[in-house]
């Protein structure tokens, strides 16, 4: 039970962690994925500034719209460029994105990760500060996996059976298409 349990907790989570770098930054070479940072023909958006960050974004799910004729459905957004966000306010000192006890202006309860401009918005620090990834994910690329995840123990690895312990692999096999670059 306890082996058990580190690999359904710990083991598939590293997993997690691992492709979700491969899909954004992967460099195609060896057994690495083209991770979508990397492939040719995807749109960029520049801000000015911080304060410029949302309207940025804002610009980015327009030229989705106007460069593909997709509708973007999610944001990738690295933990310290959520926080500016999250952390953002007005005039008056009220945030934006709602306090700590409520919605935005005292209205509605708190939301974890609320979305930003309504998007579905991942924040993951496998993308890199100061960059964001907008995209019509569900249409533009396509994720394919072939057989779930695989787990593998092994006690002949390298001297592992004389020291008495065992080694375990979790792989899983996937392939990413992008087929609409302009889309992200």
């Amino acid at each position: 039970p306890f082996i058990k349990s580190e690999i359904d907790g710990r083991l598939l989570y590293k997993l997690g962690v691992f492709e979700e770098q491969q899909l954004l930054n992967g460099t195609g070479t060896g057994q690495n994925q083209l991770g979508l940072l990397k492939r040719s023909g995807i749109q960029t958006e520049t801000s000015a500034n911080i304060e410029d960050n949302a309207d940025s974004v804002f610009r980015a799910l327009t030229k989705i719209s106007t460069g593909s004729g997709l509708v973007a459905d999610g944001i990738v957004i690295n933990p310290a460029d959520y926080q500016n966000f999250r952390l953002s306010k007005d005039g008056n000192g009220q945030y934006f994105g709602g306090g700590y006890f409520a919605g935005q202006y005292g209205q509605g309860g708190i939301m974890e990760n609320p979305p930003i401009w309504g998007l579905r918005t991942v924040v993951t620090p496998a993308i890199a500060a100061g960059t964001a990834l907008v995209g019509a994910f569900g249409t533009a690329a396509t994720l394919y996996r072939k057989g779930g995840v695989s787990v593998e123990a092994v006690n002949t690895h390298a001297d592992d059976f004389t020291n008495n312990m065992v080694t375990i692999r979790a792989e899983e096999r996937v392939a990413l298409a992008l087929r609409q670059p302009l889309g992200l």
